[in-house]
């Protein structure tokens, strides 16, 4: 499960209330940790790392607050109340960045699972990539939908590489394999990222993807610059946006006067708008993408930009090319 902690969505009850626990300096929810030493657990905001104590009431109407979704410490009370004979820590081992603090956490967790000494491994993406264990029968993949539907087009593809490398863990051949059992828990059987990675046929998902790809002039068939302003006042924020956002506008007309009979050839520009993630560390953030079908193209509108003094390598602009996320 590609989460971490308990809970996700901490709430109260009462839909008449409607209050959330949001984290006061950026605009994402606040998840839920158990802890050993602190009664209830804290919350803790994974952007800023902002944390508190867990509020056992509501601060609007004090109903006693609810605690819904999961992450993989969730998971892992699941599976203690399931198979009581798994001991957290010895033949249940939890691997994510909570657990894992050091490579040699990492290793040693590893080493333990290798050895039989350790049943059942759980966590993020961290299991999913290059592990040969040839003793492994079964690989659950739970809630496969967590990265499906983010604001991101390559979300489809994240989804596909996930299932597939972490599906692959099981039957590996070797000395003591036997055959694999993968399950995948989803809300979308029908969706293409998981049912042909449920099958591992690479071949027909990547000409899917292409496919819409290349429609849509996205790379690999273009280009992309992502520029993201950031500012503590959000009107500042955009207003520095839009400046840059005409700037583009302005150096695409002497380079690209005409737009060009295959729209997949024209340099584009999307923006102003708030980043899917608008506000982080109290700092909002402000997207403009550039798309082009070449590099030459978004240098010299990143050029044209930057001798205006509207592009500088500061805490208050960054400049992505090629962005491989675009939260």
């Amino acid at each position: 499960l590609n989460r971490r902690g308990f809970a996700n969505y901490i709430c109260c009850p009462d839909n008449r209330c409607g209050w959330v626990m949001l984290c006061s300096e950026c605009d994402a929810a606040m998840v839920l940790h158990l802890t050993r030493t602190k009664l209830g657990g804290v919350v803790r905001c994974h952007h800023c790392l902002a944390e508190q104590r867990l509020p056992s009431e509501c601060p609007q109407c004090a109903k006693r607050v609810n605690t819904f979704g999961l992450g993989t410490q969730r998971v892992e009370a699941e599976l203690s109340r399931v198979f009581p004979q798994l001991v957290e820590g010895s033949t249940m081992l939890r691997v994510d960045s909570d657990t894992m603090r050091t490579g040699k956490d990492y290793f040693r967790a590893l080493d333990a699972f290798a050895k039989g000494e350790a049943r059942v491994l759980l966590g993020t993406q961290m299991l999913a990539k290059g592990h040969d264990f040839p003793g492994v029968r079964l690989v659950g993949v739970v809630h496969a939908d967590t990265a499906l539907h983010m604001p991101d087009f390559r979300a489809a593809e994240r989804t596909f590489q996930l299932v597939s490398q972490v599906a692959g863990r099981a039957g590996r051949p070797g000395e003591g394999a036997s055959q694999g059992r993968v399950i995948v828990q989803t809300m979308n059987p029908g969706s293409p990222a998981i049912r042909l990675a449920a099958s591992h046929d690479y071949h027909a998902f990547a000409k899917q993807e292409l496919d819409i790809r290349r429609n849509a002039a996205l790379p690999p068939y273009g280009r992309m610059a992502r520029i993201v302003v950031r500012d503590a006042d959000a009107g500042e924020a955009m207003a520095h946006g839009r400046a840059v956002a005409a700037a583009l506008r302005n150096a695409l007309l002497a380079v690209q006067p005409h737009a060009p009979a295959d729209p997949r050839q024209s340099i584009r520009i999307r923006g102003p708008m708030p980043c899917a993630l608008s506000r982080v560390a109290g700092q909002h953030r402000i997207a403009v993408e550039v798309l082009a079908p070449n590099a030459g193209a978004i240098q010299t509108l990143l050029t044209a930009c930057r001798n205006e003094g509207l592009i500088k390598s500061d805490a208050h602009t960054a400049v992505d090319i090629d962005p491989v996320a675009m939260l």
